[in-house]
């Protein structure tokens, strides 16, 4: 392995990842040549649904989105992950089969960690696997209580809950509004929503006669966070 493949996980965002938040330099120091990192141009498929699973990724630039596919061949953007989250590692319950497709959104640079070298790292390190069952278990907690919420939520709840939720994770204050550093599709909302894409397309316009939002082209600006806050409570 060249030290150009090396991932130097203390320069990376990878300690900003909920799994690996907790763990010290010396024990982040131990996974590092473990990892070997990859470079993906825009809209390069990095692994497919029902592929073969030998490890997980973490995005160390650029954006990948995680897409699942409906029977009758639908597409759903299940997340978007952004430098420093995890992608792949949910089927490490079977170790065999990726549970969904993970595209690249920008041209992207990903950490991987092959799914035996992480075991093994674990299997000898008892204080970093306790680490990793507590951050594990606080993900799982999130991720019941999103989808509870969301599912109780319309339509229109759901578009507002989103859009304050990317206001917080991807925006910038400028003129005391929020631009989305973010450049979403109609498409890529409605998928992100689990709604057709035409209730999307409605739903931003009327945000934006509501004077919740502004919308130029693909640039989405917030103009009332506190109105969005509170038709997606």
């Amino acid at each position: 392995m060249t030290e150009e493949s090396l991932c130097l996980l203390c320069h990376c965002r990878i300690k900003e990842n909920t799994l690996f938040s907790n763990l010290t330099d010396e024990q982040l120091e131990i996974f590092k040549h473990a990892v070997t990192t990859s470079l993906h141009k825009k809209k390069d498929v990095i692994f497919v649904e029902g592929g073969p699973c030998p490890g997980f990724y973490v995005v160390k630039s650029g954006r990948v989105k995680l897409i699942k596919t409906a029977r009758d061949g639908k597409e759903q953007i299940i997340k978007i992950l952004q430098p420093g989250e995890l992608l792949g590692m949910e089927t490490f319950y079977n170790g065999k089969r990726y549970g969904n497709t993970a595209m690249a959104m920008d041209d992207c640079e990903l950490c991987f960690i092959e799914k035996n070298a992480f075991f093994r790292i674990i299997g000898e390190h008892p204080s970093i696997a306790k680490k990793i069952i507590i951050a594990l278990s606080k993900d799982l907690d999130n991720a019941y209580s999103k989808i509870g919420s969301m599912g109780l939520m319309t339509a229109r709840e759901k578009m507002a809950h989103l859009l304050y939720t990317l206001s917080k994770e991807y925006g910038f204050t400028e003129n005391g509004k929020i631009k989305l550093n973010l450049s979403l599709s109609r498409l890529e909302i409605a998928e992100l929503l689990g709604i057709t894409q035409e209730t999307a397309i409605r739903l931003l316009k009327s945000f934006k006669e509501d004077g919740v939002i502004d919308i130029k082209r693909k640039e989405i600006i917030i103009k009332s966070i506190a109105k969005l806050e509170a038709l997606g409570e």
